[in-house]
């Protein structure tokens, strides 16, 4: 094998660190904004709405800023630049938000900083993991992503613990000390990433050379792979972005309302509340690299299927055992399968789409069906909990995989081999 070709397990784990830091703070984010939310609102569907709302920042930035990434050229690269700028913004306001006082300060300031928070988050997401693919060759994608999703399972247990062991202390300090991880990762990444030395990068730079493709519009790309998508002849495209809107509607509803759900049914005081949800990062940090080796042996679409079941059964569980003995079952269980289900639908996405030059695009279109999701589905799930009761809170969340399910049934394309059928 070429040395190149190679896996390098070092390198892929500093590229991961741009996506620890994501996973790390919305993480927490959700965990702690939504109950200082709730002591504005009181109501499930409107704390939903709130954090939903703010998707509609990354459904815009995301895939424009992603796109006008792949025609960046810069010392740095074209990825690293917006996470210099993004990532130190982001910690700011991120602080900011704890020092918000429901008693005394008004809800629109709060809004304020979450809005301010959540661009400038969005303006680095999708190229902290565009990185990857710029870096790895296709052959070892899978197990690249594996990683990714380790370091991810990593940071949401690390913030669970923080919610745990700090809030209680001090709410702006939990608050803080992500926000001096995500700093010191950043300056990890700028002392051991040279961009320029990849091989996505030089093949690009090559490429620049050798016709003028750096001047086509910044949103040039991202129209071609949308083109692509419409008028393929196989529909795997369509059908896997839509299976990752409908999972990522049931899962940021999850998200988004259970550490509410927690302190208001289980009656959990606020740090256990934003912790118990460690139970599924665990399991899922457990069953990332085992989940990129089953990938690849039994393809796939075969395992994301699988987990697509997996999670459907843990949240059966946790509806029909609601103590919180019962619910971490529930919960374990559904990590398990949500490993099987993150970790490979990336890889189907930049296999069917045109990747080369444009992997920062067709990540952006990635995080474009999770975030249109992300705006629906804690919507939709608070609403419906209001109307029916918080006894449906899981049963509805489950409904969503089912569908995931039902859509994963016509990508037909994807796995490794696939590549070069379609039209």
């Amino acid at each position: 094998m070429n040395e190149q070709d190679k896996f390098n397990l070092h390198l892929t784990l500093f590229l991961s660190l741009g996506f620890f830091i994501n996973i790390l703070c919305w993480t927490f984010y959700y965990a702690q904004v939504s109950i200082t939310l709730f002591q504005y609102l009181g109501s499930y569907g409107l704390v939903g709405f709130w954090i939903a709302i703010f998707n509609i920042i990354p459904i815009i930035v995301i895939p424009i800023i992603s796109s006008v990434s792949d025609k960046t050229r810069t010392k740095y690269g074209r990825r690293m630049p917006y996470l210099m700028v993004g990532i130190p913004i982001s910690a700011l306001f991120f602080v900011l938000i704890s020092t918000i006082n429901p008693s005394s300060d008004p809800l629109w300031l709060l809004l304020l900083y979450m809005v301010i928070f959540t661009f400038f988050m969005s303006s680095f997401r999708s190229q902290s993991i565009a990185l990857m693919p710029d870096f790895i060759k296709p052959v070892n994608r899978s197990k690249g992503y594996a990683v990714f999703n380790f370091m991810a399972s990593i940071g949401s247990i690390l913030a669970f613990l923080i919610s745990f062991f700090l809030v209680p202390i001090s709410l702006t300090f939990g608050f803080l000390m992500i926000a001096i991880i995500m700093v010191l990762c950043l300056i990890l990444m700028l002392l051991k990433i040279n961009e320029n030395e990849s091989y996505g990068y030089q093949l690009i730079i090559e490429m620049d050379k050798k016709k003028d493709s750096n001047n086509d519009g910044p949103f040039q790309s991202l129209i071609e792979n949308i083109s692509y998508i419409f008028r393929s002849k196989d529909k795997s495209a369509i059908a896997i972005l839509l299976a990752i809107f409908l999972y990522s509607a049931g899962y940021y509803g999850l998200r988004s309302l259970f550490s509410v759900y927690a302190t208001d049914v289980l009656k959990l005081e606020r740090g256990p509340a934003g912790t118990l949800l460690i139970f599924l990062s665990l399991s899922f940090f457990l069953m990332t690299i085992p989940s990129g080796i089953i990938g690849t042996k039994i393809g796939r679409k075969l395992t994301i299927k699988i987990g697509l079941i997996t999670f459907f059964i843990g949240m059966i569980f946790c509806h029909l055992f609601q103590t919180p003995l019962m619910i971490i079952i529930g919960l374990i269980i559904a990590g398990v399968g949500f490993s099987f289900m993150v970790i490979h639908v990336v890889v189907i996405l930049w296999e069917l789409l045109p990747s080369g030059k444009n992997t920062g695009t067709s990540t952006g279109l990635y995080f474009l069906a999770i975030f249109v999701g992300a705006i629906i589905g804690p919507i939709l799930i608070g609403f419906i909990i209001d109307f029916l009761g918080t006894n449906f809170f899981f049963l509805i969340i489950s409904l969503f995989f089912m569908a995931a399910l039902a859509s994963i049934l016509f990508v037909r394309e994807g796995d490794a081999g696939d590549i070069g059928k379609i039209d």
